[in-house]
């Protein structure tokens, strides 16, 4: 068993250029008891060599993992399955951290008293000015789920945070993703859905605990590659597992009823796939019926959007 109480997974391929950024901001924690877990989702640059480099100097542990490409989804699941702390974090390879970001998670978690029953606590992400990334949680912040921050507070934004490790592993356990494709982008938000869905609680604290980097310019940037068309399958995939996760809870929020259905038929078109099962996948019988019902819209909606 770890004897550190946070673990940090960074999931990378090809980051040679932002890696030292992520392993400065680790460098600066007023917070030191953590552990870092680099899961190398078979880089082509010199991560390798810049890892070696790091461990040679690191006041903290560095394991240092390779595999063949999977991409992010599949990758970060193999990371934290080898987490053995009592909390983790993750860091992407592009992102950074504010020198008291592990201090303030690690005092928040310490605080949850029933931690079986939360998965999480999120911050809030800061620009490089310092400026919060979208909006701040309502009330100061509370607890809940993450289609009540989107859907009933309408929290727009990037949020991160520090995961409760015994709770991520017991739901990860349960979750059957061998289906899922690996080498394509994958959103996390199709695993996510399915616990906040079944009322595994996160805590939102309404404190800045990552520094976002845009890098515009960066061609390995999944936020800026996802929407080419060998990614749909996996947008398709993330409309589909919210529409079947949150089936019940989605009647009093029609606009994100609709956009979801609709983005999931839009994708699925573009992945020819067979109307029959487009509509068989979708577990909820009224949304089946809707499905059948706005299938033309969505059939010259695609037309517009992905077949240009």
């Amino acid at each position: 068993m770890s004897q550190e109480k946070i673990t940090v997974v960074t999931p990378t391929f090809n980051r040679a250029h932002t890696l030292k950024r992520a392993f400065d901001s680790l460098l600066n924690q007023t917070f030191k008891d953590f552990k870092w877990i680099i899961m190398d989702d078979g880089s082509t640059d010199e991560t390798e060599d810049l890892v070696r480099g790091f461990q040679v100097v690191s006041p903290f542990v560095i394991e240092y993992y390779y595999n063949p490409n999977k991409h992010k989804f599949h990758t970060v699941f193999d990371g934290i399955k080898k987490v053995e702390t009592p909390y983790f974090i993750i860091l992407d390879s592009d992102d950074s951290y504010p020198i008291d970001a592990f201090e303030i998670l690690y005092n928040e978690c310490e605080k949850v008293e029933n931690q079986e029953e939360y998965i999480s606590v999120m911050g809030l992400s800061g620009d490089d000015d310092g400026k919060v990334v979208g909006d701040e949680y309502p009330n100061g912040g509370f607890d809940g789920s993450i289609f009540e921050m989107r859907y009933k507070y309408k929290v727009r934004g990037d949020k991160n945070g520090m995961f409760f490790t015994k709770t991520y592993q017991r739901e990860l356990e349960k979750f059957d993703y061998s289906g899922i494709p690996k080498g394509i982008y994958i959103p996390q938000s199709v695993f996510f859905n399915v616990y906040d869905a079944k009322g595994v609680k996160t805590r939102f604290i309404n404190k800045i605990i990552r520094n976002y980097h845009k890098d515009e310019n960066d061609e390995a940037s999944v936020s800026n590659t996802r929407w080419s068309g060998e990614n749909r399958l996996g947008l398709m995939l993330g409309h589909l597992f919210f529409l079947n996760a949150y089936q019940k809870q989605l009647f009093p929020y029609p606009k994100a009823l609709l956009r979801n259905l609709i983005g999931y038929q839009m994708y699925a078109i573009s992945q020819n796939k067979d109307f029959s099962k487009m509509i068989q996948d979708v577990k909820n019988p009224f949304i089946k019926i809707l499905g059948v019902i706005l299938f033309p819209f969505s059939y010259f909606y695609s037309l517009i959007k992905l077949l240009d």
